[in-house]
């Protein structure tokens, strides 16, 4: 092989580390600097337009809300002439620049024609810039000398509410580099008041950051006040059977089913307390004795509880844990009937007993916010009560309950009390 081919191909091979970290430095600044600015040509007009788009920080993300500085050549030059003028990589807040090209390098202040194909012109930039590179149109200036000075105030007086604010060149100032640089730096720092103010651009594909108010009133529970009906099994303990009959022939133990409402006042995010109502229906029982009577019986059981919740944080979901006490009454009715005796008038002999006693209640569970107004939760608690004289073959109400509820939020879109000042209220 010749070797003037070989040695281009080996000569990397031979570098030392530093002439080797000075090329990769190179490449990567030259790959940086190409990215950073482009040129794009349009139709405007039937006129081919064209201009170079320049970005000053390496990032070239579409969600960057930058401001737009619009820098227009002198007569007799180009868009390149005026990015070559100054640093643009210096400013200190990533900005969007953009250099447009005038027709034949010339903006003609004297032929209507040309000067409304320049009008258009910009406006067609500023518009392209938007949808691909979401600007802030809050922040647009446009810098010139005289010579082009006239295009700005015509595009000015056909669209006021585009262009923030405007700067002539003074005493040659585009000629100096520093001179240049400082001069779009301080009109970037210029605080523009207007009468129209646009919205920031959100990318849909990234998650925003949710408003306290909106999150207080679709997912926290703070303040909330949440009336919540459930249902669910009831296991009862077999160690509180007592097989003592009391002439009710009542037997609570068979009691499966538990309703309840339930009350909960969220003072925060993570304490509330709460108040349940809830009813233990014993299914009614009947047997058939020998002697041609029937045993009947049944009851029911409604315990009262107040204590507090305790939640872990997070956004729809809330696990908590409860601890709770209060009182029970226990009813239990049924005695001995004789169908032949109810024929002669005789009355049938019906017993019933009643108990007072307290208990206590820990239990834990998850509420799932699904809507501004409505929570789903699945619960599972352990009832203890105090021991009492045995009632329906039981001389306790001790088990575990598992039930799932349906919740409202009575005042879901509250803002009393608020966890935060109210000026982040939209």
């Amino acid at each position: 092989m010749n070797q003037a081919i070989l040695y281009p191909l080996l000569m990397p091979l031979f570098l030392n580390k530093q002439q080797a970290r000075i090329l990769l430095f190179l490449l990567v600044f030259i790959s940086v600097e190409s990215s950073a600015q482009r040129v794009f040509v349009n139709v405007i007009g039937g006129v081919n337009r064209s201009h170079l788009h320049y970005s000053n920080s390496i990032n070239n993300d579409y969600n960057s809300n930058k401001p737009v500085v619009i820098v227009l050549h002198k007569n007799g030059k180009t868009a390149r002439d005026a990015f070559s003028n100054a640093a643009w990589k210096s400013l200190k807040e990533p900005t969007i620049l953009i250099f447009p090209n005038a027709v034949k390098s010339t903006w003609n202040c004297q032929d209507e024609a040309s000067l409304d194909n320049d009008v258009q012109f910009l406006k067609f930039i500023l518009t392209e810039t938007y949808n691909n590179f979401h600007h802030n149109r809050n922040r647009v200036f446009i810098v010139s000398d005289k010579d082009s000075e006239c295009v700005v105030k015509k595009f000015q007086q056909q669209y006021p509410k585009v262009v923030n604010a405007f700067e002539r060149w003074k005493n040659g100032i585009e000629n100096d580099s520093l001179l240049a640089l400082n001069n779009v730096q301080n009109l970037l720092n210029k605080t523009v008041k207007t009468d129209t103010t646009y919205s920031l651009w959100d990318d849909p594909m990234v998650k925003r950051k949710m408003d306290p108010i909106d999150s207080l009133k679709g997912y926290r529970l703070h303040n909330r006040l949440v009336l919540e009906m459930r249902y669910g099994g009831f296991a009862m303990l077999g160690s509180v059977k007592t097989g003592i009959s009391d002439g009710t022939y009542a037997k609570l133990y068979n009691a499966h089913s538990l309703l309840d409402i339930h009350l909960t006042k969220w003072m925060n995010d993570s304490i509330a307390w709460f108040i349940d109502i809830g009813r233990l229906s014993v299914p009614q029982t009947q047997e058939a004795t020998t002697g041609g009577s029937i045993r009947t019986g049944g009851g029911m059981i409604m315990p009262l509880t107040i204590g507090l919740k305790y939640a872990l944080p997070r956004v729809r979901a809330h696990p908590y844990f409860m601890l709770g006490s209060g009182i029970m009454q226990v009813m239990v009715f049924g005695g001995r009937l004789n169908p032949g005796a109810m024929t002669s008038g005789a009355r049938p002999n019906f017993n019933a007993e009643m108990r007072m006693v307290f208990h206590t209640t820990i239990g834990t569970g998850v509420d799932l916010r699904f809507a501004k107004r409505f929570t789903f939760g699945a619960h599972v608690r352990y009832i203890h009560s105090a021991n009492f004289e045995s009632a329906g073959k039981v001389d306790a109400i001790r088990g575990f309950n598992l039930n799932v509820g349906l919740g409202y939020i009575i005042n879901a879109n509250s803002l009393k009390k608020l966890p935060f000042p109210l000026s982040n209220k939209k």
